[in-house]
């Protein structure tokens, strides 16, 4: 049996070179240790279920890896047809801004005059062409006379007025 270790030095345990001690460590034979058993467990309850559990797993992991895909399908062809009709916003905010500059030039003072001189055959007008129009001075507007009403005629007339009045 070896010695047990301590914590003194082997440098000076002289013990190592007794030679009685030797033989008697010499005829010491070591103890054999027992072995320990190797039991083979039987198929239990929870090991059958086991394929199926494993297949359950890999179809879920299956679907939800499906789902993400078709999800990220998706989202590529919406973000792809969100940048066409930008483009096609663009396009059309570009060529609204071409023709109101073209508007915007067609109707200036000077092409309209341009328009009515050349072909319309248009001229401008002169101090010949000018007449003025008197006009009397006298009233344009008559009055109506008021027709004789009798008090129950001015008191329907007061109350249709008051209603008027409120939106009725």
């Amino acid at each position: 049996m070896p010695t047990p270790y301590n914590r003194t030095s082997v440098a000076y345990d002289l013990s190592l070179f007794d030679t009685a001690q030797r033989k008697e460590r010499k005829t010491e034979q070591p103890v054999e240790q027992p072995k320990p058993e190797l039991k083979i467990a039987q198929a239990s309850a929870a090991k059958v279920g086991r394929p199926l559990a494993v297949i359950l797993i890999a179809g879920l992991f299956l679907a939800v890896f499906t789902m993400f895909l078709y999800s990220k399908a998706q989202l590529s062809e919406i973000n792809l047809k969100i940048a066409e009709e930008t483009n096609a916003y663009e396009s059309a905010q570009m060529l609204n801004g071409q023709l109101q500059n073209e508007l915007n030039g067609s109707v200036s003072i000077d092409n309209v005059e341009d328009y009515a001189l050349n072909k319309m055959g248009m001229q401008k007008v002169n101090a010949s062409q000018e007449r003025y129009i008197e006009m009397s001075t006298g009233a344009l507007t008559e009055t109506a006379k008021a027709e004789d009403e009798n008090i129950f005629v001015s008191i329907f007339n007061w109350f249709g007025d008051v209603l008027e009045y409120l939106g009725f």
